[in-house]
């Protein structure tokens, strides 16, 4: 009898086991649960965002294994191309300009770009402290208030970036795309710049000797056949063509071949030697860096140099909406 009831109800038996079971995991189950919904991601807003570190972009330098975050590659590009000691308004207008042209010239960071001339040059941490040297903490901290400062602004002419060209210093006008390369863009017309009386070094002279022209230029020119040289300057005082005894450049070949520091000058050929007389510094096309200076000293935002040397273009914010 003991034995039957014992068995009597099985299917209780069975269901105080399950209940026991029961109580004893779901604690761990309902803590499981609440830990995965902690950590599940938030949607993020579709909005315009203000900062560039929300797009996650990276710019990709030549020669360097490490992607680097775009505002950090600005630092390097601002520090590299403009001098530290320049009025606040013009490094961070240098700081626009540069973002949007890495942007640009890389779609939004999916190629390399090289950290040249030929592109924009980019110091790094450790080469900025070698340049700077005891003004080491002081340039950094004003070079990255002004990235800081404009984080994640670009240059856009019809909602598109713009291919934001720079330069040292203009002749009082900076250059045409058009007179520069052939192509005509609404945005980088000549404008008026006057940057020179602010520039020490506005006028260089290179002086020749017959056999070191000859050489660079591959002629066989005496100094009688160089006076009679001939040089066809455009609207913005630059010259377009040189032409001499059967030889004729154009203006920016002419300047590569001699190492001229641009395309506006004067030749004088006499006492067995040829001298070379240049204004300004650098192609001349988009904003004139001691230009955007000149008119910083003189009250002008950044805002204002940008609108001044890129025509009709607007500022924003970089869109992180795909």
């Amino acid at each position: 009898m003991k034995k039957i009831k014992n068995y009597k109800n099985p299917i209780m038996v069975v269901s105080v086991v399950g209940f026991v079971i029961a109580l004893f995991f779901f604690p761990f189950l309902f803590m499981k649960i609440e830990q995965k919904s902690e950590a599940a991601p938030q949607k993020a807003p579709t909005a315009i965002n203000t900062s560039a570190n929300a797009c996650e972009l990276t710019i990709q330098v030549s020669g360097s294994d490490i992607p680097i975050d775009l505002e950090e590659y600005v630092v390097g590009v601002v520090a590299a191309e403009m001098p530290a000691g320049f009025n606040m308004e013009a490094l961070k207008a240098q700081a626009i300009a540069a973002r949007t042209y890495v942007l640009k010239s890389t779609n939004y960071g999916q190629t390399q770009i090289e950290p040249t001339v030929a592109k924009q040059v980019f110091y790094d941490e450790d080469t900025r402290k070698e340049n700077w040297n005891d003004s080491y903490e002081d340039f950094e901290a004003k070079v990255r208030e002004a990235v800081e400062s404009t984080r994640g602004e670009v240059i856009q002419y019809n909602g598109e970036l713009i291919t934001a060209m720079f330069h040292s210093m203009s002749n009082g006008m900076t250059e045409s795309s058009v007179n520069y390369s052939g192509t005509e863009l609404p945005y980088l017309q000549s404008v008026s710049s006057t940057d020179f009386q602010y520039a020490d070094n506005y006028e260089t002279t290179t002086t020749f000797t017959v056999e070191e022209w000859n050489s660079k230029l591959n002629t066989q020119s005496t100094i009688e056949e160089i006076k009679q040289i001939r040089l066809q300057k455009n609207n913005t005082g630059r010259v377009e063509t040189v032409s001499v005894k059967g030889h004729e450049w154009t203006g920016r070949d002419f300047r590569t071949l001699l190492g001229l520091r641009s395309t506006d000058f004067q030749i004088k050929a006499q006492n067995g030697q040829v001298t070379v007389t240049t204004e300004g510094y650098g192609h001349g096309v988009g904003m004139s860096q001691y230009g955007a200076d000149a008119m910083a000293d003189k009250g002008s935002t950044a805002h204002e140099i940008i609108e001044h040397y890129y025509q009709n273009t607007s500022i924003e914010k970089i869109n992180c909406e795909n």
